[in-house]
C-alpha cells in the first residue's frame, strides 16, 4: 500500500450526496453509520483513483476492490460497529504489520460473523481495534478450522489510512 500523500479532487459532499454514500456504505456492512447530524463529509481520491471519505481532515472510508471500507477512526469514534474477531496477544503484532488473520491465533468469534462480510480484528486484552478485514468464513466455520487464514486484512494501524492526518 502506497503512502498517501494527497487526497486529489477532494470537495465538500453535498447533504444529498453524503446521503447516498452513506446509505451504499450501510447496505455494504449491514450495519448502520452514527455520525453526529451536522457532519459534513469530504469525497475525495487518491493517486490510485480510489475514493476516500473524510471528516474532519480524517479518512473515514476507502474504496478497495470496488467496495467502501470503514477505517479504524471510524470504528474508534464508535461511527460504525462491525463483527468482531478476537485475536490472542502473540497475534497484535503480525496483524498490526498487515498480516492477514490465521486461525491458530484466533480467541473468539462474534456470532455475527459470516463470509465475505466486513469485520474488526480487536486484541483480546483490550478490545481495541487492530485492523478491518473480510472474513473468509462463517463464524461456526471460522471456530471449526484448526489453522489456515480466516480473514484477510484491508487496513490496520500504521497503514497509510491510519496515518493520513495525524499530523
Amino acid at each position: 500500500m502506497p503512502r498517501i500523500e494527497r487526497v486529489r479532487n477532494r470537495h465538500l459532499l453535498k447533504k444529498k450526496q453524503q446521503r447516498k454514500e452513506l446509505h451504499r456504505i450501510e447496505e455494504f456492512l449491514g450495519c448502520p453509520v452514527a455520525l453526529p447530524e451536522d457532519a459534513r463529509m469530504e469525497g475525495g481520491r487518491l493517486d490510485d483513483g480510489s475514493q476516500v471519505l473524510l471528516l474532519d481532515g480524517v479518512i473515514l472510508f476507502f474504496e478497495s476492490d470496488g467496495r467502501m471500507f470503514p477505517t479504524l477512526h471510524a470504528l474508534l469514534a464508535n461511527y460504525v460497529s462491525l463483527p468482531r474477531v478476537t485475536v490472542d496477544m502473540g497475534a497484535v503484532k503480525f496483524v498490526a504489520n498487515g498480516a492477514d488473520i490465521m486461525r491458530p491465533g484466533v480467541t473468539s468469534v462474534e456470532d455475527t460473523v459470516v463470509k465475505d462480510s466486513v469485520v474488526a480484528v480487536v486484541d483480546e486484552r483490550h478490545g481495541k481495534p487492530l485492523a478491518v478485514g473480510v472474513s473468509l468464513y462463517d463464524a461456526s466455520e471460522m471456530r471449526q478450522l484448526k489453522s489456515g487464514k480466516v480473514v484477510i486484512s484491508k487496513h490496520h494501524i500504521g497503514d497509510p489510512f491510519w496515518e493520513f492526518g495525524r499530523g
